[in-house]
């Protein structure tokens, strides 16, 4: 009769994969990329905003205008557009450019 011995013997303890450790720095790493890159965005997107808004400044200055004035017409106009369909609305809208020319001090 013959006999079969089974040894198990329990694997060594790993820490852990060895991808993974370089998987997270890459990560990581990739991250501060993506932050530093959503920040230069950002103020690219301020500086773009600035621009715009002192040509847009300078054009109303040339025309006579000041912002608030301009805004005012822009609700005024946005007002006429809803005259027929809620007036109530309209009327609200027209109440509001008036306050923003007597808060400006236009008129």
């Amino acid at each position: 009769m013959n006999q079969e011995f089974i040894a198990v013997i329990p694997p060594a303890a790993v820490r852990e994969p060895r991808g993974a450790e370089v998987a997270a720095q890459l990560a990581a790493g990739l991250q501060r990329v993506a932050q530093r890159l959503a920040a230069a965005g950002r103020g690219v997107w301020r500086a773009l905003e600035d621009e715009g808004r002192r040509r847009a400044m300078q054009q109303l200055k040339s025309r006579g205008l000041s912002l608030p004035a301009f805004e005012a017409a822009q609700v005024r106009k946005l007002a006429d557009q809803h005259e027929r369909t809620d007036p109530r609305f309209a009327a609200e809208l027209r109440a509001a450019a008036t306050r923003h020319e007597t808060m400006h001090g236009i008129s």
